[in-house]
């Protein structure tokens, strides 16, 4: 959560705290797709590159806690 409270875009420090937790992180044109390290495409959650609004972080959060744990 503490991540993507104000999201405005995936930085290196997420993106190694997100591998660190076990993740795979792919770009897939205006999106990131996360998936847990070695499942790529069984489960997955997308997110924007550049969310157009506030709530973006905490409804990706929310996804990532929802589909993952």
């Amino acid at each position: 959560k503490r991540m993507f409270h104000d999201y405005t875009g995936l930085n290196g420090k997420m993106k190694s705290e997100l591998q660190r937790m076990g993740f795979s992180i792919s770009e897939e044109g205006r999106h990131y797709k996360l998936y847990i390290e070695g499942q790529e495409g069984d489960i997955s959650v997308t997110f924007p590159k550049t969310p157009s609004d506030n709530r973006s972080g905490k409804n990706t959060v929310s996804d990532i806690i929802r589909i993952f744990f």
